[in-house]
């Protein structure tokens, strides 16, 4: 039921229908993401989570007694349509809040289109990890993940005390990939180490062949694979086909079931990635047992779960913290002012940090492989 009425919202934003308002009763919360083209796998599992989290609240009566409405709008990775259904969506549905935005470049166009300041509305959870993005400090941004800085330093750092001297790098042609490359070039840096191979690849785009190609001109002994959803799949076939049998580690932006579907097991294995956020399949704190009964109780069988799925679930889960800790009625003000409150935030045992000067709510991050079983381990 709930796939069915988000998706015909989503087919209302795409043929630029104005979808029916909120009943007066709800808080409406606003989504924006792919969940049909590039970086599908990663914007359904972000919505997939949010879901859980929103439909579990309004089980228990809400927000101060007002029930919670999740619209979903599908921009297919494009920039401009992610901006046209943000500007669309907020004066529609009137959200008290965002949760979740995907892609570097898709952030970086709402910031710069200024309908965050204009509405004085709070965006939680950009799936994002760019640091242009984060300095300075935006008033109306909290992030919950951390910063790709923070994860190239992590992969980086993988290889250095693993003996790898020599790290090449394979990215998108995107303000997403010059990020990555960015945090790569400092990592390097830092740890003494040398560059070995700059592949660029086109924005979303699965031709990959040129990229690889001088990758492995190079004979890396470890490449930081910085592309997301398919083109990385795409990247992990190449590279196995092509005999590069080099450590390959990517970062958090990708989704293991989709890697092992597409590249197929025996490239896939051995595949690093990391993770900012808890893999419930295997963690033990509180908030992972509580995404699995949720799931299992009440979700879609057919949804793997995936760090990317807890992505969506703490950030609604935040939300949702932020929002009964306002005085009814809550309103964009009150739940901004309430998120900024939260230090810590401890969502059922994932601790975020925020406060007037601090947006940036976790730094966690872990390494995973892909076993033989086309699981992730950690």
């Amino acid at each position: 039921m709930i796939q069915r009425i988000l998706s015909s919202l989503c087919l209302t934003a795409a043929l630029g229908l104005a979808a029916p308002p909120a009943h007066a009763a709800d808080l409406t919360v606003l989504q924006v993401a792919d969940y049909s083209a590039s970086r599908a796998s990663l914007g359904r599992a972000v919505r997939y989570g949010a879901s859980l989290a929103i439909d579990e609240a309004n089980r228990k009566g809400g927000v101060h007694g007002q029930k919670i409405k999740l619209v979903a709008l599908d921009d297919r990775y494009e920039v401009e349509d992610t901006v046209r259904l943000l500007k669309e969506g907020i004066g529609t549905h009137s959200p008290v809040a965002i949760v979740n935005i995907l892609g570097t470049a898709n952030t970086a166009a709402v910031l710069k289109s200024g309908l965050l300041d204009e509405a004085k509305i709070p965006l939680i959870g950009p799936y994002t990890g760019a640091d242009h993005l984060r300095t300075p400090l935006h008033p109306q941004v909290f992030h919950v993940r951390a910063s790709y800085a923070e994860e190239v330093e992590r992969i980086v750092l993988h290889f250095a005390n693993s003996g790898i001297k020599r790290i090449g790098i394979l990215h998108e042609d995107d303000p997403f990939g010059e990020s990555i490359h960015s945090a790569y070039v400092e990592a390097l840096k830092a740890h003494g180490l040398e560059a070995a191979g700059r592949g660029i690849s086109p924005r979303g785009s699965v031709d990959v062949s040129a990229a690889v190609a001088t990758v492995m001109a190079a004979d890396p002994q470890g490449v930081l694979i910085g592309t997301a959803g398919a083109p990385t799949a795409v990247v992990v076939k190449a590279t196995h086909a092509a005999g590069l049998f080099a450590p390959r580690i990517g970062i958090s932006v990708n989704d293991a079931t989709q890697i092992v579907k597409t590249a197929g097991i025996d490239a896939a294995r051995g595949f690093g990635m990391v993770s900012v956020m808890p893999d419930p399949g295997s963690c033990t704190l509180k908030i992972c047992e509580e995404l699995r009964a949720l799931h299992e109780a009440h979700g879609d069988k057919a949804e793997p779960l995936s760090p990317n799925t807890m992505e969506g679930f703490i950030s609604a889960r935040l939300m949702l913290l932020a929002a009964n800790n306002a005085s009814a009625p809550v309103t964009r003000a009150k739940l901004r002012d309430a998120l900024e409150s939260l230090n810590p935030a401890n969502v059922s045992g994932f601790l975020l940090n925020y406060s007037p000067t601090r947006h940036n709510g976790s730094a966690y991050r872990d390494i995973g492989v892909i076993g033989g079983s086309g699981r992730m381990m950690y």
